[in-house]
């Protein structure tokens, strides 16, 4: 994994997904027990990118990227998965990578929707959710997460989780998770209808095909401003998938205002070309691409593949904004 700065010289920004480190592990270094973190989140959380400045459990992602977005994979053993909780203040998007989760949302996780590889669901600030692999084998969630320019990453879970935790570990560990954004004060929060999380979520196997910037994508979310995807998310990002038969290419030129996540989200290897550089992506690997940049994914397999494609502009949300938008569910 390399981090540099976004000079047309410069060699690429890339996160291996065999090189990861969890936060779980992480955070055993700053003196909160594992098995704490793997029972309030998923067994394995991987940061890959953070914003600037940010103060939470992905603060040690090895990427920064612009203001207002991270980036994880969350791995879970069969049947797992995280405590219910709340982000306060941050919407919070499940892409399913491999294998097969439920995503359950209210204060009593009332609600679900099941996720197939492919499979998108943007759950918004100040409800309670988790989600649960449904597979006898490991499986993974790409977590999009959105926030204002100085997002904290906040999460809050039940009172009582966290008295259970205070008699367990001690008045230490509470403080250590206090200090990454980990809080335990969360009362009832507001709940949404399953049909309007259905409205909410995408199949892979329904996007539709749209032209974009030279290539052909299948946009799955966009911002208000750009109101071209099934689901809608906050401003400064855009999600979409590349579709690419067997050694099938697909170039494109990236905006001047936004940079690119190109995440491999299939098992075969592919191949993206820019400003003179050539990687190769494995299974669930990233590279950014610069603003301006052209850039061509390649997929070398005898396969079809699908690869992510996250593009992302300095705009975020605001702060009032978020609050507005929390008062608006409250109130329906």
């Amino acid at each position: 994994m390399s981090q540099v700065n976004s000079t047309p010289s410069a060699p690429p920004v890339i996160a291996r997904f065999r090189e990861l480190m969890s936060y779980q592990s992480q955070h055993a270094n700053n003196g909160i027990p594992r098995e704490v973190m793997e029972y309030l989140a998923a067994n394995q959380v991987f940061p890959i990118v953070s914003p600037p400045g940010l103060v939470g459990r992905n603060a040690l992602a090895p990427l920064r990227g612009w203001p207002g977005l991270c980036i994880t994979v969350a791995q879970c053993t069969p049947n797992q998965g995280p405590v219910s909780h709340n982000h306060t203040g941050t919407l919070e998007t499940f892409f399913c990578l491999d294998g097969r989760f439920d995503v359950l949302w209210g204060n009593e996780l009332q609600h679900k929707v099941t996720l197939n590889p492919g499979d998108l669901c943007s759950v918004p600030p100040n409800v309670y959710r988790t989600f649960r692999n449904l597979t006898n084998a490991e499986a993974r969630l790409l977590v999009l997460i959105q926030g204002d320019d100085k997002m904290s990453d906040k999460i809050e879970m039940l009172r009582s989780i966290g008295e259970d935790l205070r008699q367990q570990h001690g008045d230490q560990v509470m403080e250590l998770l206090a200090g990454i954004n980990m809080r335990f004060q969360g009362e009832a929060a507001f709940d949404i209808s399953t049909e309007k999380m259905q409205e909410r979520t995408t199949r892979a196997d329904s996007l539709k095909a749209q032209p974009a910037a030279g290539e052909t994508v299948y946009p799955v979310m966009s911002s208000s401003n750009h109101p071209t995807a099934p689901v809608s998310c906050w401003p400064g990002m855009d999600v979409s998938m590349l579709k690419l038969a067997a050694h099938e290419s697909s170039t494109a030129t990236v905006d001047p205002d936004h940079c690119q996540w190109v995440i491999q989200t299939g098992d075969q290897p592919c191949e993206v070309s820019f400003q003179g550089h050539s990687i190769h992506l494995h299974r669930y690997d990233l590279v950014r691409i610069e603003p301006g940049m052209v850039r061509t994914v390649h997929n070398t397999a005898d396969q079809p593949t699908r690869v992510l494609l996250v593009t992302q502009s300095r705009e975020t949300i605001s702060a009032q904004m978020i609050e507005a938008l929390k008062l608006a569910q409250s109130t329906h």
